[in-house]
């Protein structure tokens, strides 16, 4: 079979030729339609429900809200977590399932659970309905700018985005989601003076329905005139604020009562509550986010060309960008790209260096691109897009994709040497290795099977990635066998010999003849071999030291072994998830102390604004002052973000620096807390958002959880090296009013809870009590007290807030049989009904499992996530939690603790195919053993990579081991197999073991530094964005190097031992005579 394959392959060249075009056509064809994305399409199976309950505090929301929910949510099959936070006004319930759960079957159970228990909300017409979201990894932002302008002040700009622009970007092929943030709204303010209205018996209740009855668009009926029918409408729509300061909101004494009389009516904007600048300047911020298949960074470009037309047409206009994917994804996807060509030309280099023949080189050279294109054509079929992953291991493969091809052309060149013509070398040579080459291809291929079946979010990121290194060895192996020997009996004479009694190439020749060439190139050959025949005599001469040594070869072995263990137990080899990815992104997030007002914050915010655009390294600083976070709009007046955009060339160790320098400056502001970072967005989708560092304390009491984890823990964390400032994020001192409700007085005037409760809200926030429509534009008109009436307790006393006969009486009044009246007594001072007192209580609630628990969160800055973990659990274990208390590390940690088990799982179900795949290959149990022995020694040179480079062991470089359980057995295969050959042929298996190792030393070092030459770009990391990738390169080049180097010398020695002493017992334990191996039947012609 094995001659007949490479006898189709020499036979029938144009079979072949138009194969292998197929495959370059086929590749050709799918470049273009494959989507370019930063990592491999997934949806994070997280659902949110959100409910918002203005004006209620943080215990009863947790009480009246949160907890039926989680336990609506928890009844829903499928769920691996339940997170909630129940703060001021709102509740989030965080539902977390299991990886292949579908979103939309559970989104709709999710609803139904919550429909049957909407009965235990509270019945309160400010309670909200429960909203329900499904999160996805791509609807991050594909953007986040800000728009200034000149021209515009900021609440028509705000208008013209909302009304016009957002459609627009909208419109862009693969957007999902355009939010405004808008500090200044257009709006009608109705501003009343609480002085006139308890002077007038009015309420701030009475206003906002007058308002609402008066702007009405209503059907009335029809009419007919004679032949035609009329439909009748009422249209009493506002045309300005000054029609809606004409309203009669109440008769006194038979005279109207104007809203004019007793409330400014203007044509303004709503009370502003954040403000967002661009490199100090007022702007509006814009974020943009993209459908979950859509191609990110076509969606970009498409973004991009809009924001050239806005800025064309509209002069003043500009749009910054101080977050954006498609930079970061271009950048990686091209350093990938530019990688997997340095590697390649890398590993074509070092087959023209062995083999010093251009056609020899052409030949396997030709293969690259066959084997590169085939592979993004199966990308395609996969449905896969060219992310760091897919790019990733096509770049690592690409030293593997010609070690097929070498090991066929070396040999082809070695039959050559036997004084063959190129069609019968072809054909002998590649029907010799090719059980050998199937063999240790499929090992390779194997290998990556169990990658497959990671479960959870790394195998949906890990499975691309193996499935299109199985792919390029597939093709690899397929042009391998067909193509090279094609090519091969086309070049004649030129294909190079060389080999154990070759005689030689005419430079070597010429050399031993006295002759010395002209050409410089064939005196470098020269001197080429005679320095590689001096190194294969070298080994020849070690190799039969070691051989007649096995005691001593094994115990080197065995202690060097031993020693990299204890190397890793010693944890000096550092730890992580996933390797951070250079990034320009800062992001700063600043808090002012509890209760601060938001100008009094702002006005901090603008100082150290200013202070960061005189720095060099920026190129923009984009400010949000007064909300809870980059992308929540709940407001905070104390909490602030910087977003920070550094100039191209400040990247990662670089931004590092830059975040470790200012947040020390940032420390020394007094009552200023700050939070700085590098935004990783590979790490970031990768943790779901999670905090790298997460102690999560849990216990019933929130004061208690509050005073350990600010008396205890932070104290402890703060210790840990390498982190940015420890943060609870949740404080137990939020200043607030407490309106306690004299219920029965209450009662007895007929006003209700939610009364109160909406006459304060309308006073302090504001109520919407219509809108005004202005070209087709809706803007609200709220009824809210002026600043100057909302600054103290004695203001919030005196509200009025309106009792039974007051409704009783509006309702009467707008009834056509009765004129607006007077009623005796309408309101009472809110004073009257309960009392008032200022008090703290904490910022928010959280929630996970149903349990109490409070995080103590840290940033890492400058060292793997393993080494925080070890001194956290250090510190951790010093301290001494009260009954009913206990800790646990974060989703980030624990993570990375199931990823690592997972992941040693897979390499040992690896290890345990390969060896039974040897097995039935062999139809031996012991070769197979004998050569996954180079698996150890690998892990040797990992060990020493990784110490070398001070790089950490991380997901990638776990794949980068499990990649190496493949490649390093190849080559024992090759010794192996041969010498099973020289073996059936009558050599002693000493005689086989001395002959075999040194015939196949130059296609093992030929394969070897072409595997290395092909990962060196990515290992060095020589271009930004590849860095994720670096690890993995570390470990496949310091294993494969130096178990190359020990497995040359270690696995003959124990083979011969195996062969000497444990054979010839297996055999009479059978009772029968040593088996010819099978891979040493069917000998070609002329071997």
């Amino acid at each position: 079979m094995a001659v007949g394959l490479a006898r189709f392959a020499v036979n029938r060249r144009v079979a072949v030729s138009m194969i292998a075009l197929a495959f370059i056509v086929l590749g050709i064809f799918a470049i273009p339609r494959l989507p370019v994305a930063l990592l491999p399409s997934f949806s994070p199976p997280v659902i949110t429900v959100t409910v918002n309950y203005p004006n209620v505090g943080p215990y009863q929301i947790e009480s009246l809200v949160t907890r039926p929910i989680e336990n609506a949510v928890s009844r829903v099959n499928g769920i691996e977590m339940i997170n909630s936070t129940s703060e001021q006004g709102q509740s989030q319930v965080r539902a977390t399932f299991h990886y292949g759960t579908n979103l939309d079957t559970a989104a709709v159970d999710v609803q139904q659970q919550i429909d049957r228990i909407r009965n235990q909300l509270p019945n309160d017409p400010t309670l909200q309905q429960p909203q329900i979201f499904k999160f996805d990894a791509n609807s991050l932002p594909v953007i986040r700018g800000y728009v200034t302008d000149p021209n515009y002040s900021l609440r028509d700009l705000g208008s013209l985005f909302t009304n016009q622009i957002a459609d627009e970007f909208s419109a862009v092929n693969g957007v999902a989601q355009v939010s405004i943030g808008v500090d200044q709204q257009r709006a009608v303010m109705v501003e009343p003076d609480a002085n006139l209205l308890a002077a007038n018996g009015l309420s701030l209740d009475q206003l906002v329905t007058r308002i609402g009855q008066e702007n009405v668009n209503l059907p009335a009926g029809i009419i007919r005139v004679g032949t035609n029918e009329y439909q009748v409408r009422t249209n009493a729509l506002f045309k300005n604020a000054a029609q809606i300061g004409e309203i009669v909101v109440a008769t006194k004494n038979g005279v109207p009562i104007y809203l004019h009389d007793v409330a400014s009516v203007k044509d303004a904007i709503e009370e502003q509550r954040s403000f967002e600048r661009l490199d100090g300047k007022p702007a509006l911020g814009i974020t943009i986010n993209a459908q979950p298949d859509a191609n990110i960074v076509a969606t970009a470009a498409g973004i991009y060309g809009k924001i050239a037309q806005l800025e064309k047409r509209y002069p003043g206009m500009h749009i910054g960008i101080v977050f954006g994917q498609r930079t970061f994804i271009l950048q990686a996807v091209n350093a990938l790209e530019h990688t997997a060509i340095y590697g390649a030309i890398l590993a074509v280099l070092v087959i023209f260096l062995f083999l010093h023949s251009w056609r020899s080189t052409l030949v396997v050279a030709i293969s690259l691109p066959i084997s590169v294109l085939g592979t993004l054509f199966g990308a395609y079929v996969f449905g896969y897009s060219l992310n760091v992953m897919t790019l990733g291991g096509l770049a690592l493969a690409v030293g593997l994709i010609v070690d097929d091809a070498i090991v066929v052309i070396e040999n082809i060149a070695r039959h050559r040497a036997m004084s063959k013509d190129a069609k019968t070398a072809s054909i002998d040579a590649t029907g010799e290795i090719l059980t050998a080459v199937i063999a240790s291809s499929i090992t390779v291929i194997t290998v990556f099977v169990p990658l497959v079946l990671i479960p959870g979010l790394q195998g949906l990121i890990f499975t691309p990635f193996a499935v299109m290194v199985m792919v390029a060895v597939a093709l690899s192996l397929l042009v391998a066998v067909t193509t090279v020997p094609m090519l091969s009996s086309l070049a004649g004479n030129d294909i190079a010999a060389h080999g154990d009694g070759a005689p030689g190439n005419g430079a070597v020749n010429g050399a031993r003849n006295g002759k010395v060439s002209r050409d410089p190139f064939k005196r470098f050959a020269a001197r080429f071999e005679t320095q590689y025949a001096r190194f294969e005599r070298t080994y020849r001469s070690l190799l039969a030291h070691a051989v007649d040594r096995p005691r001593l070869v094994a115990g080197i072995a065995l202690l060097l072994v031993i020693a990299t263990v204890g190397i890793v137990k010693l944890g000096l080899i550092p730890t992580e998830t996933f390797p951070p990815s250079n990034s320009r992104y800062v992001r700063f997030f600043l808090r002012t102390p509890n209760g601060t007002a938001l100008a009094i914050t702002n006005a901090e915010v603008q100082k150290i604004e200013k202070a960061m655009l005189r720095d060099p390294r920026v190129q923009n600083v984009g400010i949000i002052v007064g909300t809870q976070g980059l992308f929540n709009a709940l407001p905070v007046t104390n909490q602030a973000t910087l977003s920070v955009t550094l100039k191209s060339n400040i990247v990662g160790d670089a931004a590092a620096a830059y975040v470790a320098q200012w947040q020390k400056k940032l420390e020394k502001i007094p009552g200023l807390l700050s939070f700085g970072h590098t935004v990783d967005i590979v790490s970031n989708i990768i943790s779901r958002g999670q905090s790298d560092l997460d102690i999560q304390i849990y216990g019933p009491s929130f004061t208690k959880l509050y005073s350990i984890a600010k008396d205890q823990v932070l104290p402890a964390v703060e210790k840990i090296r390498g982190i940015s400032r420890p943060d609870l994020g949740i404080t137990a001192t939020q200043p607030e009013l407490d309106v306690n409700i004299k219920r029965t007085t209450a009662a007895r005037l007929g006003v209700s809870t939610a009364d109160i409760s909406q006459t304060i809200d309308t006073a302090t926030a504001g109520s919407i009590a219509s809108y005004l429509q202005i070209d087709g534009t809706q803007y609200p008109i709220v009824v809210q007290l002026p600043p100057s009436q909302r600054r103290s307790e004695a203001s919030i006393a005196m509200l009025g807030v309106p009792l039974a006969a007051t409704s009783s009486a509006l309702s009467q009044s707008v009834t056509p049989s009765a004129p607006l009246t007077q009623t005796t007594l309408p309101t009472m001072p809110l004073g009257e009904l309960a009392n008032l007192t200022f008090g703290v209580g904490p910022s928010e609630i959280t929630r996970q499992n149903k349990q109490r628990e409070m995080d103590v969160t840290a940033t890492l800055l400058n060292a793997p996530l393993g080494q925080v973990v070890d001194e956290a659990t250090a510190a951790m274990s010093r301290i001494t939690l009260p009954p009913g208390y206990s800790w646990q590390f974060g989703q980030s940690v624990t993570d990375q603790a199931n990823t690592f088990a997972s992941l040693g799982l897979i390499v040992a179900l690896a290890i345990l195919l390969v060896y039974m795949l040897l097995a039935a290959q062999f139809e031996s149990l012991l070769h197979p053993l004998v050569i996954m022995l180079s698996v150890p020694l690998a892990s040797i040179g990992v060990v020493l990579a990784l110490l070398l480079t001070h790089r950490s062991f991380g997901l990638t470089a776990f794949i980068g081991v499990l990649m190496l359980v493949g490649i390093v057995v190849k080559n024992a295969i090759l010794v192996v197999e041969f010498t099973n050959r020289l073996r059936a042929r009558g050599l002693s298996a000493r005689e086989a073991v001395l002959q075999a190792a040194p015939l196949r030393l130059r296609p093992i070092v030929m394969t070897t530094l072409a595997t290395v030459g092909g990962m060196l770009p990515i290992a060095i990391g020589i271009e930004q964005g590849s860095q994720t990738q670096a690890p993995l390169g570390t470990v496949v080049i310091g294993g494969l190097l130096v178990s190359t180097t020990l497995s040359l010398l270690v696995i003959p020695t124990l083979y011969l031992w195996a062969a000497t002493n444990i054979e010839p017992r297996m055999h009479r334990r059978a009772g029968g005579a040593i088996v010819v191996p099978p891979s040493a039947e069917h000998e070609p012609a002329g071997v």
